[in-house]
């Protein structure tokens, strides 16, 4: 829906008259450059950006729309990821962009958060194994993926 050029006038429209309501227009995306230039005006408008990690040339597409400081740039470009423990990265940090402050942060989700978001094709595979194994749900599975994450990352309860 973003990407095309003659639909993202009619969000800053939209956004314009959400903000009088009290209402935000929320948007994600893994890639800024699925915005077209006419996106801009919309864009401008957001009160929070919220990034994570990222390669110099997204902080790059960052500013084809709003404008950076160098320091703001230098923020973005520190944001990293945590080393991996036992194959599992133990964190990401991002970065909060505002009209008032910005900030780093960094976010550790918890294991069955992460078991949840698994699409990997292997993940996949993964999960329908155990179903098989235990004769149990995916649900349940996903809780057994979970409670091995919080064993490899160390955090079990």
């Amino acid at each position: 829906v973003t990407a095309n050029p003659l639909v993202s006038p009619y969000f800053a429209k939209i956004s314009k008259m959400w903000r009088k309501l009290g209402t935000w227009l929320w948007l994600a995306t893994q890639n800024l450059k699925d915005y077209p230039d006419t996106a801009e005006k919309m864009l401008n408008m957001a009160e929070w950006w919220i990034c994570l990690t990222m390669p110099p040339d997204e902080i790059e597409q960052i500013a084809r729309f709003r404008s950076l400081t160098e320091e703001q740039k230098a923020m973005l470009a520190s944001a990293r990821k945590g080393e991996k423990k036992n194959g599992i990265p133990c964190y990401t940090e991002g970065v909060v962009l505002a009209r008032n402050w910005n900030a780093l942060f960094r976010s550790v989700p918890p294991s069955l958060y992460l078991a949840l978001g698994m699409t990997e094709k292997d993940e996949k595979a993964q999960r329908r194994k155990l179903m098989k194994t235990h004769q149990c749900s995916e649900l349940e599975a996903v809780f057994m993926v979970a409670r091995n994450l919080d064993e490899r990352r160390g955090v079990s309860v």
